[in-house]
């Protein structure tokens, strides 16, 4: 096409060049030229009928600039745009299950027919899962498609294999409260339970089998899972339902442990540790700790409690005999209704002054209605029902025994096996070295049930508030019987009838304190046995009878006869 041939108008024509499918903008020089733009562009390729045409925007813009910063006499040409063809593309996924059809529209080049589409299935050999016709024909009417489901595969349906499931209840669904079912108190996470002979334990589901599927390919695709399989032939403490083959029932009373496929029963709890982890430990057989009870946890068994590791500030409450191998700290309580054994022995926390000494009476202590062996005692309160052996020494403890409280090896030498606090048992005390020789008190007392003290002294001091509150109402009583304008009925019945509750908890307590009296035993060959000597300082006490020590003395035997202390030398 000649220039002469070409529409010109303000110096710009297009040409569009067959051969090669270009559209080209020219320039020639023109006196009065216009500021282009690209609407008028657009304008004058839609007059032209060159619209339809793949128009590089880029281009435009590169002509509107050389146009109106051309000189007078300049003449140039730019290329802005092409004739295109419709293009097509599917991509399949790598797991053969669907394909995806991609559409470019015609720039004045050739389109895409229903038969391109066909061709390229089947040159990947799609043929299965392909959509209607119709819809393939309606996304290439749009022209411009991005992603266009043209195949799809149906998934295999997987099969079931067979399920084991617990029967025990979950964490949260147990109460965090002491019971009798023998049940674990959680405080966090944990997955102990009990279980009783019969329970339910595991139930299994057969297995469902799968549905076959198939990819786009036409090719078979098998299901997963469905794989049957039975209970675990480790049957510890667990037997079949006779009535249901897929049931798992509890052969005895004890903790359940899951295993593979299944579960088993064991009488004995047995945990790495007893921490925040485990929780609080509640358990109607025994149990052992393969480390340490750490801070502010507690252990509760109806049976024995071994424990290898260590106690820290902890609560061990058991109806059997209590082991610990390490030894206890803190305010730790150690209860049991047998023997109590610490190898380590017994630290709790020394207090400075007499009245915190007092309060925290009930904290660090050992009671038990056996008796009691420690490696040693210091701040620590101890309560046998038969006797307390002491292999080492007892610093500033409260030792009471029903029996005899022995303390310190014979091989101890010079060193005081009972220093400080208060030493107290029916029948014997005995130690290497009583007292100390800073001449710290030490009080040790035999000839009478220390127990039956206890509860004496217990119910004297809930008798004195009693009886004080007792007065202070019965003031006021008299007060508003003078100002009767100052009472009201219902404040007159409220305080009869607190008046009548103290009358009645103050008669049950002095009864008590009669017939405990009544009961008191005096224990006529009772002794105190210092196998080395006594320090000064130290007291010692048979029956009523009281005798100090003024000054140092040598391995001694004390009795009463007579009512009059007696020390031997042996």
């Amino acid at each position: 096409m000649s220039s002469d041939e070409i529409k010109m108008e303000y110096g710009l024509g297009f040409e569009f060049r067959a051969d090669s499918g270009k559209l080209f903008a020219i320039v020639v020089p023109y006196e009065d030229k216009i500021e282009l733009t690209t609407e008028i562009i657009e304008q004058r390729l839609e007059n032209e009928q060159l619209a339809h045409l793949f128009i590089n925007d880029h281009s435009i813009f590169d002509l509107i600039r050389r146009y109106n910063h051309a000189t007078p006499d300049e003449t140039f040409e730019v290329e802005i745009g092409e004739r295109r063809d419709a293009t097509c593309a599917i991509r399949m996924n790598d797991g053969k299950m669907n394909a995806h059809l991609m559409l470019t529209p015609s720039f004045g080049g050739k389109v895409v027919t229903l038969e391109d589409v066909q061709n390229l299935l089947n040159e990947q050999k799609i043929v299965w899962g392909i959509v209607p016709t119709e819809a393939i024909e309606n996304a290439l009417a749009k022209g411009n498609v991005t992603d266009f489901l043209v195949a799809e595969g149906l998934e295999p349906v997987p099969g079931v294999d067979a399920l084991f499931l617990s029967s025990l209840p979950e964490a949260h669904e147990r109460k965090p409260l002491v019971d009798n079912t023998g049940t674990v108190d959680y405080r966090e996470l944990g997955d102990i339970v009990i279980v009783h002979k019969d329970d339910v334990l595991m139930q299994r589901i057969p297995p469902v089998e799968g549905k076959k599927g198939r990819n786009i390919l036409g090719e078979i695709i098998c299901p997963k899972g469905g794989a049957d399989t039975p209970f675990s032939n480790d049957k510890k403490g667990v037997y079949l339902n006779p009535t249901d083959g897929n049931q798992l029932l509890s052969a005895m009373t004890g903790q359940p442990v899951t295993v593979p496929n299944g579960m088993i029963v064991t009488p004995v709890l047995t945990v790495k540790c007893v921490d925040f982890a485990s929780g609080n430990i509640r358990f109607d057989g025994s149990v052992i700790v393969q480390g340490d009870v750490e801070e502010g946890m507690k252990i509760y068994a109806l049976e024995d409690i071994t424990i290898d590791g260590n106690v820290v500030n902890a609560q061990i409450e058991c109806m059997g005999n209590l082991l610990v191998k390490g030894g206890v700290t803190g305010n730790s309580q150690l209860i049991a209704n047998g023997d109590i054994i610490v190898k380590g022995g017994v630290q709790g926390q020394q207090e400075t002054t007499e009245a915190a000494a007092k309060a925290k009476e009930n904290d660090a202590k050992i009671v038990t209605h056996g008796s009691v062996i420690v490696g040693f005692s210091e701040n620590f309160r101890i309560e046998a029902g038969v006797d307390i052996v002491v292999d080492k020494y007892a610093l500033n403890s409260h030792l009471m025994a029903e029996n005899k409280i022995v303390a310190g090896a014979k091989n101890s030498g010079k060193k005081s096996s009972i220093m400080g606090g208060i030493t107290w048992a029916m029948m014997l005390v005995k130690g290497t070295i009583l007292g100390a020789g800073s001449g710290i008190k030490t009080h040790i007392q035999v000839g009478s049930n220390p127990y039956l003290h206890q509860r004496l002294a217990a119910i004297k001091d809930q008798l004195i508030p009693n009886e004080k509150e007792q007065k202070d109402i019965q003031k006021i009583l008299a007060f508003i019987d003078s100002h009767p304008e100052k009472g009201s009925a219902e404040l007159l019945e409220k305080l009869h009838h607190t008046l009548s509750k103290l009358i009645i908890e103050a008669d049950l307590c002095r009864a008590e304190q009669k017939d405990l009296v009544a009961n008191m035993s005096i224990i006529d060959d009772a002794k105190v046995v210092a196998e080395r000597g006594v320090y000064t300082g130290t007291e010692i006490q048979i029956n009523s009878v009281l005798w100090k020590a003024q000054e140092n003395r040598g391995k001694s035997v004390f009795c009463v006869e007579h009512r009059e202390m007696t020390i031997n030398a042996r």
